[in-house]
């Protein structure tokens, strides 16, 4: 006899399904199943069951269910069925006696702890945790309605999240990238808001040598958090953004990368074996090395040089080049040609404050740890953003928006005093394409936004930046950043994370209200289609 509860539920016998009647029998059994040797009470399995609405009788229609599953594991037990299992009325409940090897869902639960027991054994935890992994059919009690069935479900799937990501963390230290690299990106669309899948998934691409998609990849991410929970990646993956900016390639573990001979423990099943690489990545990847400004380089130059190659590689591509394809040379002129003017008009920033800041926070020097992102990188993200505006590629523009927000935002966090002066301007401009404008002097504002310890100009126009507004009339920043201020309840934010989505928008609708006079009273009616 086996039953399954890791998917749909089944009770299987000689290797074949039964018949478990109606949904709400199966819920009955379910709870057995999942509470397998101990008692439950029959108050709980009325609430598991039909939960705050029970019948006026539940006791009888109860009563005819556990008949009914008596007469299920006779027949699943009967000549050729198995190990016997047998349902027993005891004084605290009933009890479903049965060998926990024939359920699915205690034999994941087994083979997880045993890997857990092997904290120094990879190659045995990885191995133990896919086959934990491979029990998996599909959502735990499909099918199955009520909270109990809800709340069961959102336990296993964190319990699974959990096995998954030490499986692959385990398959990394091997030496093993590949192995992650097949079976988690599908996985991922399960658990889109997993940071830990995501971290051991960007480590794997970068260790196999493919950091252009381990960078695509947190771009990915990051949008994700931002849109989802209006939120960036965690310190840990950001570190590991850093060091796959930095180009430097360990191995993984005691076995090469490059050269991998040992015999991998096999991938969870629900993984299907990898697709074809994904295209080349757009700007906001390009390689750190070819962003580094070398002393004595005007910074006139460093821009004709840096952007000049920047818009033949990525720029090209992430327009619609597909991966090998030779870039038009008419395109690739004219987008290099716009790029370097449009960085001549956004980065009047001295070239000093640059070099300063990037040695002394994110340099770090090559001794000291690996670089982290560059003023370089914003600006030339910001850039591009603008170039795809002008060229009607608005889905383009605002990836590239996005990227260039993180990277400010990375670098306000590290050298607030020395990089959100620096990236003042661009910002602005970057605002101005959104319909935002201001009504104090634009000097004034620069020195607002250049100040992200004594107001929050940068934070709230990040925020906006990064949900990709687009307004119909004018949106006046100083209008907006005062409302906000004078909502109760959320504090003065300094940080991206500390905006609030809806006051941030309650802010932005009063701010027209009081500037155009309008009787607008839906956020979505300011924005562009």
């Amino acid at each position: 006899m086996e039953v399954r509860l890791l998917g749909e539920v089944e009770v299987r016998s000689a290797g074949r399904p039964l018949v478990l009647g109606t949904p709400q029998q199966q819920v009955v059994l379910a709870v057995l199943v999942v509470n397998a040797r101990r008692p439950v009470a029959m108050e709980a399995l009325v609430d598991r069951v039909w939960g705050d609405d029970p019948p006026a009788s539940p006791r009888p229609v109860l009563y005819a269910h556990l008949s009914r599953i008596r007469g299920l594991l006779r027949q699943a037990t009967g000549p050729g069925g198995g190990a016997a299992a047998r349902m027993e009325r005891r004084h605290a409940g009933y009890v479903l006696e049965i060998d926990p090897e024939s359920v699915d869902l205690h034999r994941f639960r087994r083979l997880v702890e045993q890997g857990e027991d092997r904290p120094g054994d990879d190659a045995a935890r990885a191995a133990t945790l896919a086959e934990a992994l491979d029990l998996w059919r599909g959502e735990p009690l499909a099918g199955l309605p009520g909270a109990w069935a809800a709340q069961v479900r959102a336990s296993w799937h964190q319990r699974r999240l959990d096995a998954l990501v030490r499986w692959a963390q385990a398959e990394f230290r091997l030496g093993r990238p590949g192995a992650v690299i097949s079976a988690v990106p599908d996985l991922t669309a399960e658990y889109p808001l997993a940071e830990p899948l995501e971290h051991v998934l960007i480590q794997s691409l970068h260790a196999a040598g493919r950091g252009a998609e381990a960078l695509d990849r947190y771009g990915v991410v990051r949008r994700r958090l931002a849109e989802e929970l209006g939120t960036g990646p965690g310190e840990e993956l950001r570190t590991l953004y850093r060091t796959v900016l930095a180009g430097d390639r360990p191995p993984p573990g005691p076995a090469s990368v490059t050269e991998d001979r040992s015999d991998p423990a096999p991938a969870p099943a629900v993984a299907v074996a990898a697709g074809p690489a994904p295209a080349p990545v757009p700007a906001a990847v390009t390689d750190e090395a070819s962003l580094a400004v070398p002393d004595g380089t005007s910074h006139g130059a460093f821009v004709g040089a840096s952007f000049g190659s920047f818009a033949g590689a990525s720029v090209g591509a992430s327009a619609g080049a597909s991966a090998g394809a030779p870039p038009r040379a008419g395109g690739t002129f004219r987008r290099r040609a716009l790029l370097a003017a449009l960085a001549a008009a956004i980065l009047p920033v001295a070239t000093t404050a640059a070099h300063a800041l990037r040695r002394d926070e994110c340099g770090r020097g090559h001794g000291d740890g690996p670089p982290a992102v560059s003023v370089e990188r914003a600006w030339e993200l910001f850039a591009t953003a603008e170039a795809f505006d002008q060229e009607g590629k608005a889905h383009d523009a605002r990836a590239a928006v996005v990227d260039a927000v993180w990277v400010s935002e990375e670098l306000v966090e590290l050298a607030p005093d020395r990089s959100a002066p620096a990236l003042a301007p661009a910002v602005l401009r970057a605002l101005g394409r959104a319909g935002v404008d201001f009504g104090i002097s634009r000097s004034a504002l620069l020195d607002r936004l250049g100040d992200p310890v004594r107001t929050p100009y940068p934070a709230i126009s990040h925020a906006i930046l990064l949900r990709g507004w687009r307004f119909t009339a004018p949106v006046f920043l100083d209008a907006v950043v005062r409302n906000y201020e004078h909502t109760p309840g959320p504090a003065s934010p300094r940080h991206l994370a500390d905006v609030h989505t809806d006051t941030l928008k309650a802010a932005v609708l009063e701010s027209t209200r009081t500037r155009h006079g309008t009787r607008t009273t839906e956020f979505d009616q300011l924005l562009a289609p």
